[in-house]
């Protein structure tokens, strides 16, 4: 039986797929200016701007939009896990979406969920 809370997460989960596929397709066709809008006055990092430090995300913007443009260098050099965190996001997103989420995250647990932004935190503020 479906649930609303079903129904706000795959709208979530749709909303963060187009964020990420515009994110994306203005690396990909945009002119330079709007790449460059993009990264500089785009969503920004409401944890940076209330602490002054990076938070676990911070430079993803950047690398989407290179790597949208053809950039994998400039991609990990923004954040360092930036194509392998979108790939994943991208993959739960989908499969929230589709109603698959089950399957995601099978005997996991949300100690595991945090570990894992903790790593992507550390590679990010050491890269």
């Amino acid at each position: 039986m479906r649930t609303p809370h079903d129904l706000w997460a795959r709208l979530t989960a749709l909303a963060w797929l187009g964020f990420m596929f515009g994110a994306l397709a203005i690396g990909a066709f945009g002119s330079d200016a709007t790449r460059a809008w993009a990264v500089e006055d785009g969503p920004g990092c409401p944890f940076r701007t209330a602490t002054g430090w990076k938070c676990a995300f911070c430079g993803m913007t950047h690398s989407t939009v290179a790597l949208g443009h053809g950039d994998v260098r400039a991609a990990f050099a923004e954040h360092p896990l930036g194509p392998v965190v979108l790939a994943l996001m991208i993959a739960a997103c989908a499969a929230i979406v589709w109603g698959r989420s089950d399957a995601l995250m099978r005997g996991r647990r949300p100690h595991l969920m945090l570990a894992v932004v903790s790593l992507i935190w550390i590679v990010n503020l050491i890269g």
